[in-house]
């Protein structure tokens, strides 16, 4: 065996050892900033100009202005079954993938996260598709062009934290995000409570010296430190059926789905696109890769970018901010509704931020276009999720919601014209509406399909039935005597006579 010789180290080489490191950093430092520039220069001062005006798309959406929409234009021409909604929803989870960290506002980053809600069948498959073919178009000009997106299904919080760790902004693209959602809100899988609990944090983590909490294992080699600036962002599609009934209040009251923008597409399957586009412009190649790359080497050097807003734009985005906290104050103990309009001005800053990076990420500054277009966008969003929890359809809904929904459903009935077929449904059912009077069976034919009731700890009929009794303790609805209803309508059923709708 030989003997290894003995090693001293002298008082001073620590101390040099330091600086030789401070040294190394400083080079790389100002390495990253000449690389900075010479990106700028090259992607024309990092302003977008598309070569021509493209035509809008028609949809319930008009398609966002700037190198924004013409992402989400190729990512609609690219498609073989084109939808709007689609391509919006993958072009700003995509920019918020690459914007997220670098480009700020007063303490929050630009990532977002948004979930596609439509049917089966109308190509949501495309946001995939549309986000892989931008990525591989990029990369001979950007290689680090595929760190942006991740395509993996996390399944717990750990697991999160970890991937953030490695890559400090990217966006997560879930194929039917319902399903976790549903694992979720079942409360049997303690990974699947750890993964809702990292991403509710991680929303508000973007800000540049937001600390994201790191992991600690017996292990110390497995240990993950914390991190500054985590810009996580999120894309998923799910279906409404899976989407909607898997909300649980408790996901409404911690703040969990005020985070998200919901896109929903309310159309049917669109007719096959006959000239789908497989590559994108080279034009907007270029521009996206000058702009990953200048987002990757402000990463490398710590640098982050402010963006502005014009007047008229502050103006929108501020009035709208008042119309959030009137609706947070007109939905008065309703949690649901209470946490769609919480955070919706947050939303709309950080989505028009992201369309001023787009055109312009060496001097973003938001115009009125893209305050107007943010705004209609969550406003849009917050209406049709408004709209199902309206209708009963949002995770199984609260006591008071279901009272409301059955004097809703009883003043639906009162107003039937006489040639509806529901009326037709009962042998004297247009005398029955006329005489303010509404049957049982028509109440619970109503609401078996309804979320708020199938969804119910005691089903149904239960929920059903308790919502009748709460609107007659009220004093909103009176039972007719069956005795009366028989000799009168000949139905012998239960009925209900709406005395004040509230």
């Amino acid at each position: 065996m030989v003997e290894q010789p003995h090693i001293t180290l002298g008082p001073n080489f620590f101390a040099k050892a330091d600086a030789e490191l401070a040294r190394i950093q400083a080079e790389q430092r100002a390495d990253f900033q000449r690389k900075l520039d010479a990106a700028a220069q090259a992607s024309g001062g990092g302003a977008y100009a598309a070569d021509v005006p493209a035509p809008p798309v028609q949809g319930a959406l008009p398609m966002p202005p700037g190198f924004v929409g013409d992402v989400a234009r190729f990512i609609y021409q690219n498609a073989l079954l084109p939808v709007p909604e689609v391509a919006i929803t993958a072009a700003l989870g995509f920019m918020a993938g690459i914007c997220g960290k670098v480009w700020v506002i007063p303490k929050s980053g630009l990532n977002l996260y948004i979930v596609l809600v439509a049917r089966s069948g109308i190509g949501k498959e495309a946001m995939h598709d549309g986000i892989s073919d931008l990525i591989n178009a990029a990369l001979p000009l950007c290689p680090v062009a595929g760190n942006f997106v991740d395509f993996t299904e996390y399944a717990s919080g750990p697991a999160l934290i970890k991937a953030c760790a490695h890559n400090q902004c990217f966006v997560n693209v879930s194929a039917e995000i319902g399903r976790r959602f549903l694992a979720m809100s079942a409360n049997r899988d303690p990974s699947m409570q750890t993964l809702r609990t990292q991403m509710t944090n991680l929303y508000s983590k973007s800000a540049p010296n937001s600390v994201t909490g790191g992991i600690t294992y017996s292990d110390q080699d497995k240990n993950v430190e914390s991190v500054k600036g985590i810009a996580f962002s999120i894309v998923g599609e799910t279906t409404p059926g899976t989407f909607y009934e898997s909300l649980t209040p408790a996901m409404m009251e911690d703040g969990f789905m005020s985070r998200f923008c919901v896109i929903e597409y309310l159309g049917d399957r669109p007719e096959k696109n006959r000239a789908q586009i497989e590559c994108p412009p080279e034009k907007l190649v270029t521009y996206l890769a000058g702009l990953m790359t200048h987002s990757d080497m402000s990463i490398g050097a710590g640098n982050n970018q402010t963006v502005a807003y014009s007047a008229g734009a502050w103006e929108l985005l501020e009035r709208f901010d008042g119309k959030c906290a009137e609706g947070v104050r007109a939905s008065g103990d309703d949690e649901a509704k209470r946490q769609v309009w919480n955070r919706s001005h947050l939303k709309a800053l950080r989505i028009a931020a992201l369309l001023a990076v787009g055109d312009n990420y060496l001097n973003p500054v938001v115009t009125e276009e893209q305050a107007q277009w943010a705004i209609g966008l969550v406003e849009y969003g917050n209406g049709t999720f408004l709209g199902r929890i309206d209708a009963g359809e949002v995770g199984v809904g609260t006591d008071s919601g279901r009272e409301q929904k059955v004097i809703d459903l009883c003043v639906e009935f009162l107003r039937l014209p006489d040639n509806h077929k529901k009326l037709a449904d009962y042998k004297h059912g247009k005398a029955m509406r006329d005489a303010g009077i509404v049957p049982r069976r028509y109440i619970q034919q109503r609401t078996q399909r309804l979320s708020m009731f199938e969804n119910h700890p005691l089903k149904h009929t239960a929920a059903m039935v308790g919502a009748i009794k709460s609107a007659m303790a009220n004093g909103k609805l009176l039972e007719v005597k069956r005795v009366a209803m028989g000799e009168s309508y000949n139905y012998h059923g239960e009925g209900y006579r709406l005395v004040d709708p509230g």
